[in-house]
């Protein structure tokens, strides 16, 4: 296997992948990123999300295909806005979630990461991880660059920092993936490809 399709538009997530990808000596694998008109289904979870949209790759690519879906869950409000925050952000945006969180002052939340990867033979292999815990900003922090996933970034401050994703620079970000890589979803797929390589 010397490519694997990845359906997202998103260069962060694409950046994610290869540095998860390196630290388990996978850097000759060639991402393609791909982006796809793929229907977004109603789901309670991130991985059935995931797990719809990567079969509706597969049969448009017949190859190797990577699909990745996030959710993102806020405690004072009881999990919401869970695999709907990409249309909490495409509608109130990230300052309509600090909105939200006005007076709250339980500001904690975490991710979770979901990857669905459909092999060369059609199988389904999957991967689900809660990332890791922080808590909402009370104002929006802008980006020091436009490697972030997604607008989200500029609120959400991991535990144990003072800095949002999006005010960290890309040796904070590595430093991240490999202090945490054993809770990301990234890491699980990396360890998983790479046994699953020397098998083959």
């Amino acid at each position: 296997m010397n490519e694997i399709i990845f359906a997202t538009s998103n260069r962060g997530k694409v950046a994610t992948l290869q540095s998860h990808l390196a630290i388990h000596g996978l850097d000759d694998i060639e991402i393609v990123q791909s982006t796809f008109e793929l229907i977004e289904p109603q789901a309670s979870t991130a991985l059935e999300v995931a797990t719809s949209k990567a079969k509706q790759a597969h049969a448009i690519t017949n190859a190797p295909v990577l699909v990745d879906d996030s959710s993102f869950h806020i405690y004072a409000m009881g999990g919401f806005p869970g695999p709907y925050i990409k249309y909490m952000l495409e509608t109130v945006g990230a300052e309509g979630i600090v909105r939200f969180m006005e007076g709250q002052r339980d500001r904690r939340a975490y991710g979770m990461s979901a990857l669905v990867f459909v092999d060369e033979n059609g199988q389904l292999h999957t991967f689900s991880v809660q990332g890791e815990d922080g808590g909402i900003a009370e104002e929006v922090r802008e980006s020091i660059d436009d490697s972030g996933w997604s607008d989200l970034w500029k609120i959400f401050i991991p535990t144990g920092s003072t800095k949002t994703l999006s005010q960290m620079t890309p040796e904070d970000h590595e430093m991240r993936h490999k202090s945490e890589h054993g809770r990301s979803s990234y890491n699980h797929f990396a360890e998983w490809l790479k046994e699953h390589l020397n098998k083959s």
